[in-house]
């Protein structure tokens, strides 16, 4: 349909990255919504086995869920589904050493979680939820918002964020 001209482009949107990778094996898509698997809490396989792969296929990105379903805000779940309640010991772990780091440098975690999504290199786009006003214009906020290039390093250096994960552009507070 799209050499027809029916169509421009056509994709899948799931949640986790063996789907997208098998699509891209057997078919050419142009785009993929990977929804949970790019976070500051889950973005190893995506980072390590997907990217690499739309890279070379020259697939777009579009990234979902960067806060886990509010989890890195806060929320009691992780993801979603009828056992998100369930939440491993080591996202919760996770997730506090990335508070205190967040807090040493002054820094929302939620804004930093966004950022860091919306940041890598085969993104096109980042969809985020809000259930209001406000929290489009907290996370248009957020988006704008300075976060000190020492703070990734560090997330770096703690092996929080994977070596080769692409991070925001160097901005100072």
């Amino acid at each position: 349909m799209r050499d027809e001209g029916i169509i421009r482009a056509w994709g899948i949107g799931v949640n986790t990255p063996l789907p997208i990778l098998k699509v891209m094996e057997d078919a050419d898509p142009d785009v993929c919504l990977c929804a949970r698997q790019y976070s500051l809490i889950d973005h190893a396989s995506a980072v390590n086995e997907l990217f690499p792969v739309v890279r070379k296929k020259n697939v777009s990105l579009v990234i979902g869920s960067s806060l886990n379903a509010g989890f890195i805000s806060g929320s009691p779940r992780y993801n979603y589904g009828k056992e998100n309640f369930k939440i491993p010991a080591a996202f919760i772990e996770k997730r506090e050493k990335l508070r205190t780091i967040a807090s040493r440098y002054g820094v929302d975690l939620r804004t930093a979680a966004l950022q860091f999504s919306a940041a890598a290199d085969v993104a096109v786009a980042l969809v985020v939820g809000a259930r209001s006003a406000q929290q489009i214009q907290e996370d248009w906020n957020s988006l704008q918002a300075k976060i000190p290039s020492d703070f990734w390093g560090d997330l770096k250096q703690q092996g929080l964020i994977e070596k080769s994960a692409s991070l925001p552009a160097a901005s100072e507070a």
